[in-house]
């Protein structure tokens, strides 16, 4: 499942500390960017169909006491604990491209 392609890890990123509904998710993304955005609205959902039909995400209850709750339109998206670990996992490989790199240390202190 490694590499995960960088528009789908941006929308598992965005998932990683609470769910979130579409809206938010994809300010999270461009906002993750500093040129053009990275995603739009259609692109957005049509990956996330893809990350809900591989069991990565899932739509979720709305969390307690999050803004405009009240909205039936407003639906939330919550990693699955499959989509969590491909979240690290990613996350991880990254760290280590960028340590062999030379672009960050190993925070593990570790050569190599």
């Amino acid at each position: 499942m490694l590499p995960v392609r960088p528009a789908a890890f941006a929308v598992l990123a965005a998932l990683g500390d609470a769910p979130r509904p579409g809206f938010e998710i994809l300010e999270r993304v461009n906002a993750s960017v500093r040129s053009r955005p990275l995603l739009g609205p259609g692109t957005l959902y049509r990956l996330m169909r893809e990350l809900r039909r591989d069991g990565w995400i899932e739509r979720t209850t709305v969390p307690r006491g999050a803004e405009g709750g009240e909205d039936e339109r407003r639906q939330y998206h919550a990693l699955t604990p499959l989509g969590r670990q491909i979240l690290k996992a990613e996350a991880t490989r990254l760290q280590r491209a960028m340590v062999m790199a030379g672009l960050m240390d190993d925070p593990h202190g570790a050569a190599g």
